[in-house]
């Protein structure tokens, strides 16, 4: 695959161009046509610099199973996509910037020896990194469209749950709902339409989760015109404490979401009346 860097990436996406490539390592870009939406696997990744790696105390099982394996398959057909390649482990996209290097992660210590500053700054740089990345691709895609929607796709391991939980969890917690709410409704009427195979299919609002990422955070505190969807998925589609997938299982369910994606993004472009294209200037949408 075709690597840019940051630079070439946001050259190419001030200019509209389609491409496809790994931005300096740490994930993966697809623009096949500048549309309405983006759908991102922000902890699909499973990779560790080798620094990091030789100084983990997790084995690889254990880092996939806080992981969200396959979900960057998933998104894959889909005309824009961003797919990390790094380990949440590594830093983790969904948290803070001041928090997204891990010392001890559910309950267990992370590194043999703690990281030396140094190392937590080049994690921090690549955490900044895809954010400066997103924000000049929404911006673009409301400068087109005057309004955009970004799926942010998980998943959750619900063996840990003693209760029955939803296949789909909507989080909802930092989204204007209001403003919002015929979008949020037809994604989760969208995902509760999907079967799968000797799974009972319920979609749900804020049982799980509650959306509390920072990838929602980032675009609320940015981007007026966007909606962000923070949605996870039960691990029906592996052995989530093996990290083995069902093929079959699997098959199904990213051909299904294909399917609502699509769906509910044309929901989206019909139904919710955006500002016109180009009454927002270039960079309006971050602050300093």
């Amino acid at each position: 695959m075709l690597t840019m860097t940051e630079s070439e990436c946001l050259e190419a996406i001030a200019k509209g161009r389609t491409f496809q490539a790994a931005i300096e390592d740490g994930f993966e870009i697809k623009i096949e046509v500048y549309g309405c939406f983006i759908c991102t696997a922000i902890h699909d990744g499973h990779q560790l610099r080798p620094s990091l790696a030789e100084n983990c105390l997790l084995t690889e099982v254990e880092r996939r199973y806080e992981e969200d394996p396959h979900t960057g398959d998933m998104i894959c057909a889909m005309p824009i996509t961003l797919i990390s390649l790094r380990s949440r482990y590594e830093y983790d996209l969904n948290r803070l910037p001041e928090a997204c290097v891990y010392e001890e992660a559910w309950g267990k210590r992370v590194w043999r020896k703690p990281l030396s500053q140094a190392e937590k700054e080049i994690s921090l740089e690549r955490h900044h990194l895809f954010y400066r990345i997103l924000g000049a691709l929404i911006n673009k895609l409301e400068t087109l469209h005057g309004s955009c929607l970004v799926y942010d796709l998980h998943t959750y391991n619900h063996l840990r749950h003693a209760r029955g939980t939803p296949l789909f969890n909507i989080g909802t917690e930092q989204l204007d709902t209001s403003r919002w709410d015929r979008v949020i409704r037809h994604w989760t009427r969208s995902l509760a339409s999907v079967k799968l195979p000797d799974q009972e299919t319920r979609s749900a609002v804020n049982e799980v989760f509650w959306g509390r990422g920072y990838l929602a955070t980032f675009i609320k505190q940015h981007f007026r015109h966007t909606l962000v969807l923070p949605t996870e998925i039960k691990k029906v589609f592996m052995d989530e404490a093996s990290g083995e997938p069902d093929p079959r299982v699997l098959s199904q369910l990213k051909t299904a979401l294909e399917r609502v994606f699509l769906a509910n993004a044309l929901f989206f472009l019909t139904e919710i009346k955006p500002e016109s294209p180009g009454t927002q200037q270039p960079g309006a949408g971050i602050q300093d």
